[in-house]
């Protein structure tokens, strides 16, 4: 499938979601349901998953080809940043969960995407906050699914490797529950890969979950997230 000016493909966005809580030092026992707490992150396309990312930019774009399936592969990666507060420090600050168990697909001929991420798998700088989401917050559904339908019209410079910004609304599924998210999504397509930059928040009564809270931590209403993902040719 090629883009012409005009022309409408796919593109992919995917979301993410959910989480946290955290406590550095006292138990993670809750006695309501998740929130979160939005902070915002600049990141953009990373070479190393672990540090924020930055827009690649070089200064010959090569063409890729704007036909087929590509499919997640590795570098690509979520973050959640919520912010806490813990009954032993006296300021809030912001707990980051990562994780770079990804699947899926974009199919940019069907026009059309979608993502699971391992939420199990999240790891931040404290096991027993990382221990808190796996058998609190999502016990039963460890993966979180985003599926994207409804693409925005490509100008004619992505099939030419140019960055390209939009936004996309995407269905994202947390334990059980459905929700329409909207991302902002910055992507770039190079002959071997088809990147994607995917930036959102959303609210824990979004899933039908309330915010985890216990006399050691309270947690924001608001989580932000980022998913970058890196995809190759099926």
């Amino acid at each position: 499938m090629k883009i012409r000016s005009n022309s409408s493909i796919l593109f992919l966005a995917l979301s993410a979601i959910v989480m946290i809580a955290g406590a550095c030092g006292g138990s993670y026992e809750t006695t309501s349901a998740p929130t979160v707490g939005a902070t915002s992150t600049t990141s953009a396309y990373e070479s190393e998953p672990e540090t924020s990312s930055q827009t690649i930019t070089d200064a010959t774009p090569v063409p890729g080809s704007t036909d087929g399936t590509f499919v997640v592969s590795d570098g690509s990666e979520a973050t959640f940043t919520v912010n806490e507060k813990l009954s032993r420090l006296p300021l809030p600050n912001d707990a980051v969960l990562r994780t770079g168990a990804i699947s899926g697909e974009i199919d940019l001929s069907a026009e059309s995407a979608s993502l699971v991420i391992d939420l199990h798998s999240l790891e931040s700088d404290e096991s027993r906050r990382d221990d808190y989401v796996k058998d609190r917050l999502f016990p039963s559904q460890p993966t979180a699914t985003i599926s994207v339908s409804d693409f925005p019209d490509i100008p004619e410079i992505f099939a030419n490797g140019e960055s390209f910004t939009s936004t996309v609304v995407a269905t994202v599924n947390v334990n059980g529950v459905d929700a329409e998210i909207e991302f902002e999504i910055e992507s770039r397509l190079d002959p071997d890969r088809l990147l994607v930059l995917v930036k959102g928040d959303f609210k824990w009564a979004d899933f039908g979950m309330t915010a985890p809270t216990s006399r050691f931590f309270v947690v924001n209403d608001d989580v932000h997230v980022e998913v970058l993902v890196s995809a190759v040719p099926d």
